[in-house]
């Protein structure tokens, strides 16, 4: 099960996260190294830190934790650090009425590229242009499929805000007191690749 609701977004100052692969590395009798990919694309995993919050949004954190029952279910968090696409390339048209394209996020260096599906688009956010021009569209927020119409060959690049689903990377959630009025934790997320 997952959870189309965005997890509190009053991270702190201390914030980490990001992509991370899993390579395996071997140096041969010749010595050269061999690597493999084990992934074709990253596993995203964060800390945030919730300092002196307020009672009101400490026991949010606590019902969501409950509520998804710990590492259970799935949700939706923005990654402060990558949460945005901008006049990305998603397709070319084919000019069939109601099309549909996935949102995707592509990473460049040099001649090398990967892409990332945008699958928890914000709702309200997304802006679609067909060769530059604004086109009406339609999204499916949980899954960021688009459906446009535009004429064949047109090029479709999109903007919007986007959320990462993931779900809590522990069992426990601990807090520590600062006063009586604010509390603080740190919480471990982990990318849900089933949502």
């Amino acid at each position: 099960m997952f959870i189309e609701e965005r997890l509190l977004d009053l991270v702190a100052y201390g914030f980490t996260g990001g992509a991370t692969f899993s390579t395996t590395r071997a140096e041969l009798f010749s010595g050269i190294v061999s690597r493999n990919a084990e992934r074709t694309r990253p596993l995203y995993r964060y800390s945030a830190p919730y300092e002196s919050i307020a009672s009101e949004n400490h026991d949010i954190l606590i019902q969501t934790y409950n509520a998804c029952l710990g590492r259970l279910y799935g949700f939706r968090f923005k990654d402060w650090a990558d949460f945005t696409i901008i006049n990305e390339p998603i397709g070319a048209a084919t000019g069939d009425p109601s099309e549909t394209m996935q949102l995707i996020k592509t990473y460049t260096f040099g001649p090398v590229s990967t892409v990332r599906p945008i699958i928890k688009p914000v709702d309200g956010s997304l802006t679609l242009y067909a060769d530059g021009l604004e086109i009406a569209s339609v999204l499916d927020a949980t899954t960021g499929i688009v459906t446009f119409d535009a004429v064949a060959a047109q090029a479709i690049t999109a903007t919007c805000e986007f959320d990462v689903p993931v779900m809590f990377d522990s069992d426990q959630l601990s807090f520590s007191f600062v006063n009586w009025k604010a509390h603080s934790t740190d919480i471990s997320l982990v990318e849900d690749f089933a949502a």
